[in-house]
């Protein structure tokens, strides 16, 4: 899978000035364009198939990057707080406009 949005971007997001955890932010990026792709029901990219979101990985739609911005940033922050704390939901919405009804 792509990586949509780069481990730098999600460092500036979360104003992480060092280099120890770029493996397991980029874990998280792709747990989160999969979280995506789960709700929209499509590929988010791809140079083949008609359904994904974007057939440009660097024009992805600004809503859609900061639902993997956010999302990431909540599975960082809450990395050993599985138990105590559900993930936030809030920005789900931001996906809306590309959720593709009657499934993939």
């Amino acid at each position: 899978m792509t990586q949509l949005v780069t481990t730098a971007e999600v460092k500036q997001h979360l104003r992480i000035d060092d280099n120890s955890e770029d493996t397991l932010i980029a874990q998280y990026i792709l747990a989160a364009q999969d979280d995506a792709e789960t709700i929209t029901h499509r590929p988010l990219y791809s140079e083949t198939d008609p359904d994904a979101i974007t057939d440009d990985p660097t024009k992805l739609p600004a809503a859609v990057k900061q639902f993997i911005l956010l999302t990431t940033g909540d599975y960082y922050r809450n990395r050993e707080n599985r138990g105590e704390k559900q993930f936030s939901v809030y920005f789900q919405h931001l996906l809306d406009a590309w959720v593709k009804y009657g499934g993939f």
